[in-house]
């Protein structure tokens, strides 16, 4: 709108010089006009007597008129306005009735797919239309491209239903591949008809690894009790099929079963639904049941050798780091207490260089077997190596006695001399005692301490039980003592 402006700058110019030559009290009310009429929301319905006796001052007010008319049509996307006056302001209005035809002739053609064109005459007006032309040729080719594999994917869908129909047709056709199958095989197999509701079939193998007769075989509704009790895997896998849930297409189930001589033994069974391939309902279920005892008593020895000591047969680190840890959180729930008790063998290298390692395995493995005989079943001792025992023992509160009474056996057995070939070697152990709650409820907090306590106890001329005291004031005792309350 500067233009306009110039053009009643100029009219003053005008004024001043003596082309336009209004009395002085009028001029203010000329400009006033002018700035009105260029101005505000409605042009004004009177026009001063005095411009209009005026040829110049007439023409500018045409001019503003017919700037504000063109203005108005545009702003509503009519650029079809006439232009008739002269000078720079009619020059830029036809420039931007040029324009702005363009812009719509360019919007027309974007609005009808064609995307590549591009305006160049605009500035960041110019930009901003580029960037949305861009955004949308990008957004309709991901478009296609989701098309094309929309498409693709239903060629596939289409291809692997004609995959199934064929698989169907082929397992009808190789009905007597299974029967052979079923007779060669070394596992045992089985079918249910769920659309005939006819007995199951066992293969005579499945019948010769349980132990069943022929003429006695159990219906669906009796597998149940041929299940481990604690087997809560399997019996939710029977659940899924036979109460009404949703059976998975394909299992596979490590488990137990009641042979018919009384003895549950470990299967692997691997199963498979057969559906309708029109309405995809279940229609047989089928089986492959192997025996795997031999396989599930290597893996417990496989399990048994990583938890346990290879010499002793303790448990060791591992597992008592778990029991443990169990423990303590046992007590922190009961209230209960624990007793964590490091023990070392007095002396025991002078054994092994005296007479050899042999020797000091015999002494190791018989002083496991008397701490195992010495303590409860809930109760652990582990070896960690070396000569270096653990034991974690629980008791109520207060129950100070259950912890001398356990040392006391453990002592009592390990004074009896150990018989090594032809001589009798005595034995003696330290003790370090830690107690949870009291102590701490960390498992290597106990742990830690009852290491401090062993220590102080051996440096105090071994053969002797430390309980943990804060500040190392440690209570000491002899096993001719009793342990303090």
């Amino acid at each position: 709108m500067a233009t306009p402006e110039k053009e009643i700058q100029e009219f003053a110019l005008l004024q001043a010089s003596g082309d336009v030559t209004f009395p002085a009290e009028e001029v203010d009310r000329v400009l006033s006009y002018f700035r009105t009429l260029l101005l505000a929301p409605a042009p004004p319905s009177d026009i001063p007597e005095t411009i209009r006796r005026n040829p110049a001052a007439q023409e500018i007010s045409d001019i503003l008129l017919g700037c504000r008319s063109a203005l108005q049509m545009a702003k509503v996307g009519d650029f079809s306005y006439k232009i008739e006056f002269k000078g720079f302001l009619g020059g830029a209005l036809k420039a931007l009735q040029a324009n702005l035809n363009h812009v719509a002739w360019l919007t027309r053609c974007v609005a009808e797919g064609d995307l590549e064109q591009r305006m160049d005459f605009m500035g960041d007006f110019s930009d901003s239309f580029n960037s949305m032309v861009e955004q949308l040729a990008f957004t309709l080719g991901e478009l296609k491209r989701k098309q094309e594999s929309l498409e693709a994917l239903t060629a596939n869908l289409q291809q692997e239903v004609e995959v199934r129909t064929q698989t169907e047709k082929r397992l009808r056709a190789e009905e007597e591949r299974w029967e052979l199958a079923v007779q060669c095989s070394r596992d045992g197999i089985w079918e249910i008809d769920l659309e005939t509701g006819k007995p199951p079939y066992y293969s005579p193998r499945l019948l010769e690894l349980t132990g069943i007769e022929p003429n006695n075989l159990p219906a669906i509704r009796e597998w149940p009790k041929f299940f481990h009790p604690d087997d809560h895997a399997i019996l939710q896998m029977f659940r899924k099929f036979f109460c009404n849930y949703d059976p998975p297409s394909f299992f596979e189930l490590d488990h137990k079963l009641l042979c018919a001589n009384g003895i549950y033994r470990w299967f692997l069974t691997r199963g498979m639904l057969v559906k309708n391939p029109v309405t995809q309902k279940t229609t047989r279920i089928i089986g492959v049941t192997a025996d795997i005892q031999e396989r599930k008593e290597r893996e417990e020895r496989f399990t048994h050798r990583a938890t346990h000591d290879v010499l002793t047969d303790l448990p060791n680190r591992v597992l008592f780091d778990d029991h443990l840890k169990n423990s303590v959180e046992f007590a922190k729930r009961n209230g209960s207490h624990l007793a964590v008790i490091m023990i070392d063998l007095d002396k025991f290298k002078s054994v092994n260089d005296a007479l050899g390692h042999y020797a000091g395995d015999v002494l190791l493995i018989e002083v496991a077997k008397r701490m195992q005989k010495s303590i409860r079943e809930s109760d652990m001792v582990s070896r960690f190596g070396g000569d270096e025992f653990a034991m974690i023992l629980a008791f109520g509160k207060n129950e100070w006695q259950s912890i001398t009474k356990a040392l006391k056996r453990t002592i009592d057995a390990l004074k009896k001399p150990i018989k090594i070939g032809d001589q009798e070697i005595s034995i003696s152990a330290s003790f370090g005692i830690s107690i949870c709650p009291e102590d701490g409820d960390k498992p290597k907090q106990l742990m830690m301490l009852a290491d401090e306590a062993l220590y102080f106890a051996k440096n105090k001329g071994r053969n002797a039980c430390a309980f943990w005291k804060p500040n190392k004031r440690h209570n000491v005792v002899r096993f001719t003592e009793q342990a303090p309350d």
